[in-house]
């Protein structure tokens, strides 16, 4: 058998770790190793390659062109050892799970505090729940199954409804005395906290609500609407949020609806997988779960 042409994994180790930290010392750090070792390893490597792969300046570690490449792709394959390395110790594999797209903050606010019912109906299905943007992309970000927000008009893809959206103005106590109205017309007189992830928030709620708009929307802008939920429970301002992502922050009373019935958002939120791959068991058995989780919830336009 051909010896392969592989440095040793200490080597390899050694090189990515200096590679990050520029530095040999900070390296040996991470690595629970000695700066001579960390040192020696990579001249170790140099010589195996017969290339230069750092430039010593001083104390500092500059990257020569060929060691600029070589280290992505060392991270790369380290990286894919590492996950292989994981999914034999815990018998399976990521790629083999049911992959589940969800909005971050749908995901943190409303489907990870229930997850625990889906586990103990389909103890069998490994899953694994990344972030996904409303514009969703199932091609480029390999998912097989996503809870997505819009109008049910996603191409070559199965799309069945869960549930309307309707959203409300909240405030913190700290901003507006819990029990306390205020009028709906007067919103302009407090901080309004805006939502980066969805910027018609506001005009949304001014047009369902009836409303003559102001001059000027503006105020602190967060960039996702879990930020946007800690805001307003921090008393920054007023903010419009899916009642159904405060539920329980309305229950507790760290939030309140000082302007009324949360009103329609004219959105609503889809279980969605795409025609390409064919229904899988596990992406059938997870939309019929999502669904009847969403038929328990309560008509959020008609909550105070």
């Amino acid at each position: 058998m051909v010896r392969r042409f592989i440095p040793s994994f200490s080597a390899l180790a050694a090189f990515e770790a200096a590679a990050t930290y520029r530095n040999f010392t900070r390296a040996a750090e991470n690595l629970g190793m000695t700066q001579s070792g960390v040192s020696r390893q990579v001249s170790h490597l140099e010589k195996h390659l017969g290339i230069k792969v750092f430039e010593r300046i001083g104390p500092r570690l500059v990257l020569t062109d060929a060691g600029r490449n070589y280290v992505g792709e060392v991270t790369r394959i380290l990286d894919d050892l590492e996950e292989v390395s994981i999914d034999i110790v815990r018998g399976g594999s990521t790629r083999d799970s049911l992959k589940i797209g969800v909005q971050d903050s749908l995901a943190s606010r409303w489907i990870v505090p229930k997850i625990h019912a889906f586990i103990s109906r389909f103890p069998e299905i490994n899953f694994t729940i990344v972030p996904i943007s409303d514009d969703r992309d199932f091609d480029s970000q390999d998912i097989d199954v996503a809870v997505l927000r819009g109008r049910g008009a996603w191409d070559d893809a199965h799309a069945y409804h869960l549930m309307s959206e309707a959203v409300a103005v909240v405030a913190s106590p700290a901003l507006i005395p819990l029990g306390e109205t205020i009028d709906p017309n007067s919103y302009d007189m407090y901080p309004l906290i805006q939502n980066a992830h969805r910027p018609d928030s506001w005009l949304r709620w001014i047009e369902a609500k009836g409303l003559s708009r102001a001059d000027t929307i503006s105020g602190p802008r967060f960039a996702q609407t879990s930020m946007v939920i800690e805001a307003a429970r921090a008393g920054v301002g007023l903010a419009v949020v899916p009642t159904l992502m405060v539920q329980d922050h309305i229950a507790s009373g760290s939030l309140h609806l000082p302007m009324g019935n949360s009103v329609p958002s004219g959105l609503s939120y889809f279980v969605v997988y795409p025609l390409k791959l064919g229904v899988s068991k596990p992406v059938l058995d997870f939309r019929d779960w999502i669904q009847s989780v969403a038929r328990k919830e309560p008509q959020q336009h008609d909550q105070e």
